[in-house]
């Protein structure tokens, strides 16, 4: 176990470092639930859900929306890969109503018969709205 009293907190996107800082621990939403962090945290794999990430800098809570992908913790470090990445200044509210009231008309008008991935698709695109609106309440 490490000494160290804080974190470094990087997320990545396909088009680069989203997000670089140094805090006091980490909150993130997995497929199998939310997980935390604090420095000196045993080396942890898991793949991402959309959702909040939550990080204590300076005592201050802070959130961002991540899409699906991948997380890689450790002692010192923890590493998020996502496709989707948004700060509560950056979510346009409306926007993001409008996107989420299309998922879910998309969803209401899926054919019983479509493919399984259609709904998860669908679903996904759903979990992003709501992770966007959710850190948009809080700013």
């Amino acid at each position: 176990m490490a000494d160290a009293e804080l974190l470094r907190l990087e997320i990545a996107t396909p088009v680069g470092l989203a997000l670089q800082t140094e805090c006091e621990s980490i909150a993130a939403p997995s497929v199998e639930g939310e997980f935390g962090v604090y420095p000196g945290h045993l080396p942890l794999l898991a793949a991402l859900r959309s959702g909040v990430v939550k990080y204590e800098v300076e005592g201050r809570s802070l959130l961002a929306a991540v899409g699906p992908g991948f997380v890689e913790a450790g002692p010192e470090k923890v590493l998020l890969l996502t496709n989707s990445f948004a700060l509560p200044e950056q979510v346009d509210v409306d926007s993001v109503r409008a996107e989420l009231q299309a998922a879910e008309e998309r969803l209401d008008g899926l054919d019983p018969d479509a493919p399984r991935s259609d709904m998860e698709e669908v679903q996904r695109d759903i979990e992003w709205a709501h992770a966007r609106l959710a850190i948009a309440a809080h700013d």
